[in-house]
């Protein structure tokens, strides 16, 4: 769903090369994926994988 939110909205193919990929926890960089051994489980690019949203994820 993202990725097609993204095309529509940047619709030149080369623009998906200038994003890096890979897992994310609340739209951060994969890195972040690192800080925390429970952000292993929370591949989920959405605000939802973080306590403090109004409907994270229980």
């Amino acid at each position: 769903m993202y990725r097609e939110i993204f095309e529509e909205l940047f619709p030149v193919p080369s623009a998906a090369e200038c994003v890096p990929g890979g897992p994310s926890v609340a739209c951060s960089s994969a890195k972040a994926i690192e800080w925390d051994e429970a952000f292993k489980t929370m591949d989920d690019p959405s605000g939802r994988a973080v306590g403090v949203h109004q409907s994270a994820y229980q």
